[in-house]
């Protein structure tokens, strides 16, 4: 999926040091640590070294990693309502 340049993307970021945080703060921080927490889109276990970001899809926080594929399923999620 390709953006047009004149579309907009709203994004949220977060300095490493608050990822620890923000993962404890909506309940995955223990999964992640105890290496419990896999990514929506592959299957693969989540590490801080690869974790990208958490979405909200149909009302499920949804974990994803720094693959490509992945990130690029999530933008699906988010722009295509079906």
């Amino acid at each position: 999926m390709k953006l047009r340049p004149e579309e907009k993307v709203k994004l949220k970021a977060a300095h490493d040091a608050d990822l620890k945080l923000y993962l404890e703060k909506i309940g995955l921080l223990e999964d992640l640590k105890n290496g419990k927490l896999r990514c929506s889109f592959c299957d693969c276990v989540l590490t801080f070294d690869n974790v990208r970001g958490v979405s909200k899809i149909n009302g499920k926080l949804k974990p994803f990693c720094q693959k490509k594929e992945c990130c690029l399923e999530k933008l699906k999620k988010k722009f295509i309502h079906i």
